[in-house]
């Protein structure tokens, strides 16, 4: 079936933001004079939000109330350095551009706060150019619940089995699969070694950018 719609998820998928959000992480221990945490290690976690991040930067802090204070730290800290050093991962940009040339519409469905993720889309001059942006609170559920895949087909006009939805988390996997839709696992995302992509399921497991532009080439032909 002719593919009329890219899904994707932004962070660790379609947007390196590891830099901004790990540094914005740095930024709250040093404000807390803590040192500075493996940027390496800490950039695996990026895919699992602010909980994770400040979990791992602060794991002595068990208090639901201190860990939500500095929660909040983060998110503001992260707003102020929203856009930086964060970049369109190698090979997304020709991706998007055949999308746009091969009318197939494609938009980003992410758990990342609305806000934030609008933030990250224009400051990459990509708001304007997607045809649709979910964020983690744009409805009352998020992934790995299929209702935002299945949201984003009504508002697109397309059916599920028209999509595939791209992620780094096993989450993006469940929810596209669960809506009925053809799923990609993004080998190049934020992983948590070990893992094997294969036990999530996956329609399809893409290594690089480039191997996802070479199925879509082969799908808007079909």
């Amino acid at each position: 079936m002719q593919l009329r719609a890219l899904l994707l998820d932004l962070d660790g998928t379609l947007v390196d933001t590891a830099p901004d959000m790990v540094g914005a992480l740095n930024r709250v221990l040093e404000a807390h004079q803590r040192p500075a945490c493996d940027i390496a290690v800490a950039s695996k976690l990026v895919s699992n939000g602010a909980r994770a991040l400040i979990e791992f930067g602060f794991p002595d802090v068990k208090n639901e109330q201190d860990q939500q204070e500095l929660i909040e730290q983060f998110l503001s800290t992260y707003q102020q350095h929203v856009c930086i050093d964060s970049a369109l991962y190698d090979g997304m940009h020709d991706v998007l551009t055949h999308c746009e040339s091969n009318s197939i519409k494609w938009g980003v469905i992410t758990n990342k706060p609305l806000h934030l993720a609008k933030d990250v889309m224009t400051g990459l001059g990509l708001l304007e150019r997607c045809a649709i942006l979910l964020g983690g609170d744009s409805l009352p559920v998020k992934k790995p619940d299929p209702v935002p895949m299945l949201h984003a087909c009504m508002l697109l006009s397309v059916a599920p089995s028209e999509c595939i939805y791209i992620g780094d988390h096993e989450r993006d996997i469940q929810a596209g699969n669960a809506a009925g839709m053809d799923t990609g696992a993004a080998s190049w995302g934020y992983l948590q070694h070990p893992v094997r992509l294969e036990d999530w399921n996956p329609t399809c497991i893409f290594s690089t950018p480039h191997s996802l532009y070479d199925y879509i080439a082969t799908r808007s032909n079909a």
